[in-house]
C-alpha cells in the first residue's frame, strides 16, 4: 500500500466535515486532520488528529502538520434548520477564509479545494453571492499548485452519514445539494494532482461524487482532464486543461 498523505480541513460546516470524516474512513490513503475552534465529536471508529485553536493561530499549526491539500469553506448556504454554531462551522467572513487559505499556501500547501456556492460572482448584484465571488478571485492568486471551487447549491441532508436514512426530514427546507454528494466529491479531488484551477457546478460535483469508489490512490493518481469550460471531468490529463 502506498504512504498515506495528509488532508486538513479548517472553517468548514459541521454537516460536511462530519461527512468528511466518515468518508475519510474508507480511504486508507487519506490521512485526514482537522483545525477546529473548539472540541467535536467523533463518530465511533475514525482515528484522526483534531488541531484545536483560534483561527488566528492556525498558522502554527499549518506548518507543523504541512498537509498536501487543504478543505476550506466559504460559508456555503445551509437549507437546514438552526444556525451552525459548532466548532467545525464554516467561517461566514470570506476575508477571513482567503487569510485562512494564506496561511496554507505559505505553509506549503500545493492544493486547495474551497467550498464556495453556486452562484457565486464578483459582478454579482447579491452582496453575498458577490461575496462569494471575489474570495474566488483572491483564492486564485495565491499560487496553489491545483485549485478546486466547489459550488453546491443549498445543503440538504438527505442520507446520515453512516449511509442510513435521515431521521430528522423535518429539518430540510425545499430542494438542494446533498451534503454526502458534497463530501464524496471533496474526497475523489483531494486524490487529483493536475495542476490548474477547476471550478465544479452542481453537474460536476455529481461525477466527482460518482468516481469515488474507483478513485486513483498512491503513485498511480492520475489526474483529472477538464472540459472546454475548466470543470474537472476525471478523464485523462490533458495539458491544455491545466490552467482555466
Amino acid at each position: 500500500m502506498s504512504s498515506r498523505f495528509r488532508v486538513a480541513m479548517g472553517g468548514v460546516s459541521e454537516v460536511v466535515g462530519l461527512r468528511l470524516i466518515h468518508q475519510a474512513l474508507h480511504q486508507p490513503q487519506i490521512r485526514l486532520v482537522a483545525l477546529t475552534l473548539g472540541e467535536i465529536e467523533m463518530p465511533r471508529g475514525s482515528r484522526m488528529e483534531v488541531f484545536i485553536a483560534d483561527a488566528d493561530r492556525w498558522s502554527r499549526v499549518m506548518k507543523a502538520m504541512r498537509p498536501k491539500v487543504f478543505i476550506v469553506g466559504l460559508g456555503p448556504a445551509l437549507n437546514l434548520a438552526g444556525r451552525d454554531d459548532s466548532p467545525l462551522r464554516a467561517i461566514e467572513d470570506e476575508e477571513a477564509v482567503v487569510e485562512i487559505a494564506k496561511t496554507a499556501r505559505y505553509a506549503g500547501v500545493e492544493r486547495l479545494i474551497a467550498i464556495s456556492a453556486e452562484g457565486a460572482d464578483r459582478w454579482a448584484r447579491d452582496r453575498h453571492l458577490s461575496a462569494k465571488g471575489k474570495a474566488e478571485a483572491e483564492l486564485a492568486r495565491l499560487g496553489f499548485k491545483r485549485l478546486d471551487i466547489i459550488r453546491p447549491g443549498p445543503l440538504v441532508e438527505k442520507t446520515s452519514p453512516d449511509g442510513g436514512k435521515l431521521a430528522r426530514l423535518g429539518a430540510l427546507r425545499g430542494r438542494g445539494t446533498d451534503v454526502q454528494t458534497v463530501a464524496e466529491a471533496i474526497m475523489t479531488l483531494s486524490l487529483r494532482r493536475t495542476p490548474g484551477k477547476f471550478t465544479h457546478e452542481e453537474d460536476g460535483i455529481e461525477r466527482a461524487a460518482a468516481m469515488l469508489s474507483r478513485a486513483p490512490t498512491g503513485r498511480q493518481a492520475t489526474s483529472a482532464g477538464a472540459d472546454a469550460t475548466g470543470e474537472d471531468t476525471g478523464d485523462a490529463d490533458y495539458p491544455r486543461a491545466q490552467q482555466e
